[in-house]
């Protein structure tokens, strides 16, 4: 369990799914971090060098089995600074399970600002922040959430409702023993927004789960851990998560989920 996905002998764009990206809701479906992660992974091998990715959207179409997942992708440059690029993951019987719409743009040298926000240095909690999270719906032996990565709440809890700031830090590879990107370390990270700031108790036997992920960076994630500071509100049919994305020099971007509610247990 070294990594969340391995690549196939021979296929460059197919994936063998690992136990570690198991989700909490179903047995037989993935989080929503991994794929999210491995579809950062795809785009940033077809982008353009000396470009960045200003916004990825990632719609997640259906429950992501864990099996072997295929992926396509294709680019489309738009002009000399600017690039889209769509990716895609296609389980075992060819239906398109997540897909990805990257904003990607040409880096150049700006000039100093005449006003930036006053940020201060925040550093990560120590180890007396860690915490472990809850197997939620399906008890499983392995977890994204719980297995892959690591907790130090600030504020906020697993075991209550309400907004949470937690930083996460992705414990193994994306795909095979290759480091992974600032992405990716955050499209692994901020799919967890939503449940960190859960609005029900735990008890209640209901949550909500996102179908879509967007990401806005305005400069890469620094080190390995990311800051979510994560608020969910819900309306009369569906909910919001919003958080607002770190490093321990400040704030890097901002993530949006839509969000479904889904009845957990009997």
């Amino acid at each position: 369990m070294s990594c969340l996905y391995r690549s196939m002998d021979g296929a460059a764009l197919e994936f063998a799914s690992q136990p570690l990206t198991g989700g909490p809701w179903r047995s037989d479906a993935q989080h929503g971090g991994p794929p999210s992660a491995l579809l950062g992974f795809v785009v940033e091998s077809a982008m353009p060098d000396n470009h960045a990715v200003a916004r990825i959207s990632i719609e997640l179409v259906k429950p992501v089995p864990l099996e072997r997942l295929t992926a396509s992708v294709s680019v489309q440059q738009t002009s000399r600074r600017v690039t889209h690029i769509s990716a895609d993951l296609a389980r075992e019987d060819g239906a398109v399970v997540a897909q990805a719409a990257a904003l990607v743009l040409a880096q150049t040298d700006l000039p100093t600002p005449a006003w930036e926000p006053t940020v201060a240095n925040h550093p990560v909690p120590g180890p007396q922040a860690d915490v472990v999270p809850p197997s939620w719906a399906t008890e499983a032996a392995v977890a994204f959430h719980r297995d892959a990565v690591d907790h130090r709440f600030e504020s906020g809890a697993f075991t209550g409702p309400g907004p949470a700031d937690d930083w996460v830090r992705l414990r193994q590879p994306v795909v095979d023993a290759i480091e992974p990107s600032p992405l990716c370390r955050v499209l692994a990270a901020a799919d967890l927004g939503s449940g960190i700031s859960a609005v029900y108790e735990p008890s209640a036997g209901f949550g909500m789960i996102n179908a879509d992920l967007t990401i806005a960076l305005h400069r890469p994630l620094e080190g390995e851990w990311c800051r979510l500071q994560s608020t969910t509100r819900i309306g009369p049919g569906h909910g919001h998560g919003l958080t607002t994305i770190s490093d321990e020099s400040g704030p890097i971007g901002i993530a949006s989920q839509s969000l479904i509610g889904l009845k957990v247990g009997p």
